[in-house]
């Protein structure tokens, strides 16, 4: 297959940018990968192999509060993925830990894709950047959260003003090449897992079938298969119609899924541990009081925020084709 070109991919040893990776090296192009710690490599290489040759793919060691390595690692590259995504359900007890890695953080990465020559960047968001002020109804890719709300966590506050900063770079630039940029809002992440690094989710379908969660919260989340996310993220980058659109990556056919359900799917696939008892959203408020992880989610409590992914469809062509049953157990099992 010829060299389409190269690509840089950011927190390459995340859940989601390694099934990026795996597209992009299955589709000819060259990967360099960002990872915090070169003792990382080999895990990445080995959790990448599973799917596809890592020959084409190299990494840099950076940091998203540093400039050290950004311009080394954007030297010839076409196109950049920032899809490092720090996540924290716990409210932190300093807001910098969020805000400044995850909007300085942006702001630093499209500086130097700028400076570069990178043709366009794909950002890789969240679909709480969408109408999580509200507590029901239908949105869809002209829909914000109100990041001034009082009903909004620190993360999803963080997240919403890291896309605002995003816009404002890119509407900002002056010269006639200027940066592209395509927002990918990216549902409930679900499917295999390529390494057993930590990450959100599956580290909560392991708590899950571990037992470790005695109660189930009333949450309710839009999906997606990490295997459909990584063709949505392909295909947002190469696609010309993309450019300067929000585009939202969940999989209409499941609507919002509520925890309840995913317990259910888990039971019912022999992982009998997984909790059948609702927990009351008064008591996780109360606990939320002195516990800071339960402060983080109690604003996400009881909200049934439904979306319409139309745009994308018609933008990018794609549709997920992976159930809901399917992804959940795709991870279970790869965490089992």
């Amino acid at each position: 297959m010829a060299n389409k070109g190269k690509v840089l991919v950011t927190g390459a040893s995340g859940f989601v940018a390694l099934h990026c990776i795996t597209e992009l090296l299955k589709n000819g192009y060259q990967v360099v990968g960002t990872i915090r710690s070169k003792s990382r490599e080999e895990e990445v290489k080995n959790g990448i192999e599973k799917v596809v040759s890592s020959k084409n793919l190299k990494f840099i060691e950076t940091d998203l509060m540093n400039d050290a390595g950004w311009e080394e690692g954007m030297s010839g590259c076409k196109y950049v993925m920032h899809v490092a995504m720090p996540f924290f359900i716990a409210e932190p007890k300093d807001h910098d830990d969020i805000m400044l890695p995850t909007v300085e953080g942006t702001q630093r990465v499209l500086k130097f894709a700028r400076k570069a020559g990178v043709k366009r960047v794909v950002l890789t968001l969240t679909t709480l950047n969408i109408g999580q002020h509200k507590s029901n109804g239908t949105y869809d890719h002209n829909d914000w959260t109100d990041h001034e709300s009082k009903n909004i966590s620190t993360y999803v506050r963080a997240k919403t003003l890291q896309e605002v900063a995003a816009w404002e770079f890119i509407n900002s630039q002056k010269g006639k090449t200027k940066l592209e940029l395509t927002a990918l809002l990216i549902a409930g992440v679900m499917g295999p897992t390529l390494t057993t690094a930590n990450s959100p989710s599956p580290d909560l379908i392991k708590q899950l079938i571990e037992g470790k969660q005695p109660m189930v919260p009333d949450l309710h989340i839009p999906m997606v298969d990490v295997r459909d996310s990584g063709i949505a993220h392909l295909k947002a980058m190469e696609t010309k119609a993309a450019n300067g659109k929000r585009l939202i990556i969940a999989n209409p056919d499941i609507g919002i899924a509520s925890f309840e359900s995913i317990c259910r799917v888990l039971r019912e696939n022999g992982f009998n541990k997984a909790p059948k008892i609702k927990a009351p959203t008064f008591l996780i408020k109360l606990m939320g009081l002195f516990d800071r992880e339960a402060r983080g989610m109690a604003p996400l409590l009881g909200k049934k925020i439904n979306l319409d992914s139309s745009l994308t469809k018609k933008t990018l062509k794609w549709e997920p084709t992976i159930p809901m049953e399917k992804m959940v157990i795709d991870l279970a099992n790869s965490v089992s």
